[in-house]
């Protein structure tokens, strides 16, 4: 995931390809790991390992903040942000969530919409992620074996001085 993020650092992106490549960084790799563990006759040992193959991911996130920081160009950030704002809003949303085993589950339209329209800048980016932090937080199970470490990850990306507030809707 670092590797392929690296190649978007100094480079711009033109074509499609390109951004579906970089997409791939990005998400594919999830995937990948969920499909490893997704047997409907394991569901419990399934879910968590879903939980704790997130958490490792959420461990990242300041990595990735420092990451979008770097970006000079703002067409080159928009393009590498609004990715990882999706991924993370999907990582909220799949966590602790047993119907990730029984379809699709993926963020809503009208909210990629909106994260698309807001995430144009660090600040808004770290009000994003506060935001599906303090969500996922709220979701960890305390029979989870992987509850701690949950929190624990969370409590440093926390000290990342991410704005405490609730981004506002827009009407679209």
């Amino acid at each position: 995931m670092g590797f392929g993020m690296t190649k978007c650092l100094d480079k711009q992106v033109t074509s499609a390809q390109e951004r579906d490549k970089y997409s791939h960084y990005v998400a594919g790799l999830y995937v990948k790991k969920l499909g490893d563990v997704a047997k409907p006759e394991h569901a419990d040992v399934a879910l968590q390992c879903l939980n704790e193959l997130i958490a490792n991911t959420l461990h990242h996130i300041p990595d990735v903040i420092t990451y979008l920081s770097r970006l000079r160009n703002q067409s080159v950030f928009n393009f590498c942000a609004i990715p990882q704002v999706m991924a993370i809003a999907t990582l909220a949303a799949c966590y602790n969530n047993q119907h990730v085993f029984r379809g699709v589950v993926k963020i809503r339209k009208g909210q990629a919409v909106t994260l698309m329209m807001d995430a144009t800048n660090i600040p808004a980016i770290k009000a994003i992620i506060h935001q599906y932090m303090e969500e996922t937080y709220h979701r960890i199970p305390g029979s989870d074996p992987c509850s701690g470490k949950t929190r624990q990850i969370i409590s440093t990306i926390r000290t990342q001085n991410l704005p405490n507030c609730q981004l506002i809707s827009r009407s679209h």
